[in-house]
């Protein structure tokens, strides 16, 4: 971890705060997992899972029908931003699970305009941050929405410690430090811009809404009722193994993997902005940060994940993904320029 990461500390022997604080938690166990799905019952399915085609929620996928024998409806959010091996992915686990699959879309696939108008009104401030709140938003909504109204008690979600485990702060506090440093026709632009994109985003609310909800609260994190869906993080049960997942899901259900050396989060051609901005405000990208949790769990050695990340942060490489996307959304050339001289702030 860099000492450009914000609050960050080190002992004498050159050791983080973060690793100083880190307590590795234990797996809860299946025979606990059992007991919690055994407590309620569905009509027709017992859970819901939201399958991306990344190897996580496919494992979750397969233990739900295979090692749980759990009645599964799997679920995926077809946004404008995946990508066509991750489509394939789905379709592929699903149809050799015997899993029925549902594919949501938005109406009128808002999320492109949505993300178009909000990375234009960040150029100038050479970052993209809340580029996935619509994202996990509509994943969130389109789960709940499904399994209140099929009747399905447990929603089971891949989401593992490595990933979550780091806050860097307030990023509407990060980000309103740069806009201050904009000048007054960069800020104009950017209210125009985010305008816009907020009307995508309470248009995404009103398609995918959450009861209870204000869709007009974009900027506010969802809240989903008391009485709805359980969600069940199922890698707090059971154990995270990567090499483990990877070839399970080769040799049982066809999986591919994607050529690159890190397969997290391939599964969106957004997830490189993730790197691009953490790494141009932190000095460090968010696979970074992910290979650090995996290091403290003891899932890969520091020298895995150096090299790793030498791959992943590769300044060309982050630069061209940037621009890869910024050229999928016919953003033009004189705004995707303001994304690369804009200055780290001091």
């Amino acid at each position: 971890m860099p000492d450009t990461y914000p609050e960050i500390s080190y002992d004498h022997h050159g050791v983080c705060s973060h690793c100083l604080a880190y307590k590795k938690t234990e797996p809860l166990g299946e025979n606990r997992l059992l007991d919690i799905l055994g407590s309620k019952s569905g009509s027709h399915y017992d859970c819901v899972v939201g399958i991306s085609g990344g190897k996580d929620s496919c494992y979750v996928a397969y233990l739900a029908k295979k090692k749980l024998r759990l009645r599964t409806l799997a679920v995926t959010y077809d946004f404008p931003f995946m990508v066509d091996l991750a489509r394939d992915n789905t379709k592929k686990v699903c149809d050799s699970l015997g899993i029925e699959l549902l594919v949501v879309k938005s109406s009128n696939n808002c999320e492109y305009d949505l993300l178009r108008n909000h990375l234009i009104s960040l150029a100038a401030t050479g970052t993209t941050w809340g580029q996935c709140m619509f994202c996990h938003y509509g994943i969130e909504a389109i789960l709940h929405g499904i399994a209140r109204s099929k009747d399905i008690p447990f929603i089971l979600s891949g989401v593992t410690e490595s990933e979550t485990w780091w806050n860097p702060g307030n990023r509407l506090g990060i980000l309103k430090k740069r806009l201050r440093k904009l000048s007054l026709s960069e800020k104009v632009l950017f209210g125009f811009y985010q305008a816009r994109a907020y009307t995508g985003l309470v248009d995404q609310r009103r398609q995918f809404p959450i009861p209870g909800n204000n869709c007009l609260n974009v900027y506010q994190r969802a809240h989903t009722p008391p009485d709805g869906p359980e969600i069940i993080p199922l890698f707090k049960y059971i154990a995270w193994d990567q090499d483990l997942i990877e070839k399970t899901l080769q040799s049982e259900t066809g999986w591919q993997k994607p050529v690159r050396s890190l397969t997290w989060r391939y599964d969106c051609i957004l997830e490189p902005l993730l790197d691009y901005t953490n790494k141009k405000e932190f000095g460090i990208s968010s696979a970074g940060l992910y290979l650090c949790g995996l290091i403290r769990a003891g899932v890969i050695s520091r020298e895995q994940g150096l090299a790793l990340l030498a791959d992943s942060e590769d300044q060309a490489r982050l630069d061209q993904s940037l621009k890869n996307v910024l050229d999928f959304l016919e953003i033009p050339q004189k705004i995707q320029d303001k994304f690369l001289i804009a200055d780290r702030p001091a």
